[in-house]
Formats: structure tokens, sequence, C-alpha cells
């Protein structure tokens, strides 16, 4: 049997100010994108804010008339990330099969190691300690015999607990949850599943596969085996094995001008992004494919002088690439984006003073933007330049972050 532990630290970016200084220890406070602004949004909420019902993507302005005392902190990310890298390194101390979901979040497989630790509550217990005492924050670490399980398990109790699921805990356990509450389903699948009378996970896995199927396509499958707690997924270790991180999609209109082809290199840029920002890592090869409606294929690749994982950057890079190599008159019905030559995510740049201060901003408003999606769902905001053609609406792509981050082969891309 496998032993699978899903560790998430708690209240993460609030926790490490509270680290860092002890002041704000045992106080409501929030990390906020824009504290001089009113309507800047809450990035995390410390759990004595929460308390006051302080959440995740509220406006200052709202989190301010709930609690009059929060303290307000400005974000900065090279110290949430070299925290983040801290926690893995404790977390490969015990196995090498460790997989980072993001930057607060990873899966440990350490079925190969319970000789030298102890059974997987006795490694998670020892994880909790050593992360409790060597860096100040805490984390609540889920047990169980697969990703899956061992992901919802870590939401059980919070902050600083160990939680465990087994097999035979499914029915008891995971079926009588709301059915939002499974891995992978939003606000608007919980609709769709509610309109057909399925309203808890337990109904989900009760409910005949084939119904599943034919109503959402493979998707219904995938949601019928996680309600049933079936997961064979893998515990991937190594980002270095990823070669790269892209979208590509195929569009439900031929695109015939430069502003068409810009608004869907944003949407896809949105994800590319994210999802490198998920794993921790950047890259310095830009990758572009495009399709004409002749069905000819040209993908051009372009090493740049910088790392970059911001949304703006990928953008940028990629239409001029683009722009190189279209003849400016072929009409295009795929787009597609890679990144690759990853590395891990540096702590300090030498770079020049007005450069900083505009990688900053892009920095913290990719930080606004990712944080509103976590809570809210990937389409919940959009970037502007994605409204002029309505690209926002019509162009959706999927990829493993939207619904089932586990499953080893379902590595991104997407159709409408």
């Amino acid at each position: 049997m496998r032993n699978i532990l899903h560790v998430d630290l708690n209240a993460f970016y609030a926790s490490v100010e509270q680290a860092e200084d002890r002041s704000l220890q045992g106080r409501p406070i929030a990390v906020a994108g824009d504290k001089e602004k009113r309507t800047g949004i809450i990035l995390t909420a410390s759990y004595e804010a929460r308390k006051y019902g302080i959440k995740t993507g509220m406006t200052i302005g709202d989190a301010l008339k709930l609690c009059r005392d929060l303290i307000l902190v400005k974000p900065n990310f090279r110290k949430y990330v070299e925290y983040s890298n801290r926690v893995m390194d404790i977390l490969r101390s015990f196995t090498p099969d460790v997989e980072v979901f993001s930057i607060d979040e990873a899966w440990l497989d350490v079925s190969g190691c319970t000789g030298l630790f102890g059974d997987g509550v006795q490694i998670a217990d020892l994880i909790r300690k050593r992360v409790r005492e060597e860096l100040g924050i805490t984390a609540s670490v889920g047990v169980s015999y697969c990703k899956l399980m061992a992901k919802m398990a870590s939401d059980l109790k919070k902050p600083d607990a160990t939680s465990i699921i087994d097999e035979e805990d499914v029915p008891k356990i995971i079926w009588p949850m709301p059915v939002e509450e499974l891995f992978g389903v939003g606000r608007r699948m919980k609709r769709r599943l509610n309109d057909l009378g399925i309203f808890t996970i337990g109904d989900l896995a009760n409910t005949p596969i084939t119904l599943l199927v034919n109503k959402f396509g493979k998707l219904g499958r995938y949601y019928w085996n996680y309600a049933n707690g079936i997961d064979f997924s893998k515990v991937e270790s190594d980002y270095d094995t990823v070669k790269g991180v892209g979208n590509s999609i195929t569009t439900p209109k031929d695109l015939i001008n430069i502003d068409e082809v810009s608004e869907v290199f944003m949407i896809l840029a949105e994800s590319v992004g994210m999802r490198l920002r998920k794993m921790g890592v950047e890259g310095n090869v830009v990758e572009v494919v495009y399709r004409n409606s002749s069905f000819e294929t040209v993908v051009r690749r372009h090493k740049i002088s910088e790392y970059i994982d911001t949304t703006q950057d990928i953008h940028k890079y990629a239409v001029d690439l683009f722009l190189k190599n279209w003849d400016g008159r072929s009409k295009i019905r795929l787009l597609g984006i890679r990144v690759t030559g990853l590395r891990e995510k540096q702590k300090f740049e030498q770079i020049s003073i007005f450069e900083d201060a505009t990688r900053r901003k892009r920095e913290k408003l990719d930080m606004c933007l990712d944080a509103i999606r976590e809570k809210y769902g990937k389409y919940a905001v959009c970037r502007a330049i994605t409204m002029k053609n309505d690209s926002n609406k019509m162009i959706k792509v999927l990829d493993k972050d939207e619904w089932i981050p586990m499953n080893s082969f379902n590595k991104g891309g997407g159709r409408i």
C-alpha cells in the first residue's frame, strides 16, 4: 500500500510575516495587494483575522469593515519563495519523491522510507514538528493511499494537524461533503451537477457513470472516479523532468489580424504563467506554435536574455516571436505558447532600478490575479485586452491545474 502525504502550509503568506515579525503574532493580519487602496485585494489572512470573516479575494475596504484592527502587510514574494524552498528541503530530507504543487503545497510518496522514519502518520507529525520549530510556521498534513485523498485529508483539520483517510473512510468521511468540496469541482460545475440533482460527493459517486460521461464527456468519468476515491496517479518528484510548460488551443474562428492573435496569446500566457508560478520555476526560452487555415503548422522558439514567469513577459515575447515569422496574410486557426529552459525561481536578481520597479509591479499583479482565480475560479477575472473581441468568453483553456492535477497524463493543452 502506498503512503501518500499532502502538505499544506497554513495561511502561508500571513504566517511568514508573523514568523518574521513577532509583534504580529496572535494579531489579525492580512497580506494585501495594495494597502494604500481600499479596493486592493486580500491575498491571505491570518487565522486571527479569519475569525472575523476575512477571506482571500476580499477587498481591503470590506475586510476593514469586518475588523477595524486588521493589520495590513505588503506582500514580499521573494521572502515567501525562500520559506517555501526551505520547507521543500525539509520534505526532501524524508524522501526524494516530492512533487511541488504550488508555493505552499506538495505531495510526498513515503512508501519507501517507512523503515527509517515510521509510518505515514509518524512522518507527517515529524514534518509538522520540523516546519514549526525550524521556520516558525505551521502545516496541515493529509495521509492517505492516493494523492487525491491525501489532499482532501489535509483540508479536514487546520491549522497544524495530521488527518488520515483510508479507503474504507471514503463513504463515511468524503461522501457526506457538498459536491463542490471534491477537488476540481468549481462553481460552474457545481451548478451543472446541482441541476442533475447531485448535491453531495456521495450523490456523484452513486450516479451511473454512463450518465456522467454522456453529460460531461471524459470529465464525467474522472469526477466519478474521484468521488469514489479512485486515483492511480504517481507523485512526480522532480521539476527538472518537466522540460517545459505550455498550452495550445484551436480557436473558434480564424484569426485575421494581430489584435485577435494578441488576445488569444494573452489567455494562453495567463495559463502558462500561472502554472510556472505554481511550480516555482521560470524559463528563458519562449516557443510559439501556430497553424494556418491551410493546416500548415509553424513552430518557432527563441532564447531570451532573462528568465521569466510573469504573464506580461510571456505574452510580449510570444507576440514578438509570432510577428517575426507570420506573413501577415494567412488566417490562424491554432495558437500555442511554451516556456522551456526551466530553473528554480531565483531569490535575487541583478537588474536595474527601473527594471526592478516594473517587474515588481508585474509580479504583484500576477500574485493578486492568481489569488483571485485560486479562490473563485480561473475565469473569475480577466485582463481588458481579452475583452475587445470577446476572447475571454470564447476561449477556454483546459489545463491540469483546472480540474485534474493529480493525473500524470493530462499535461495541459485544450480545445474549445
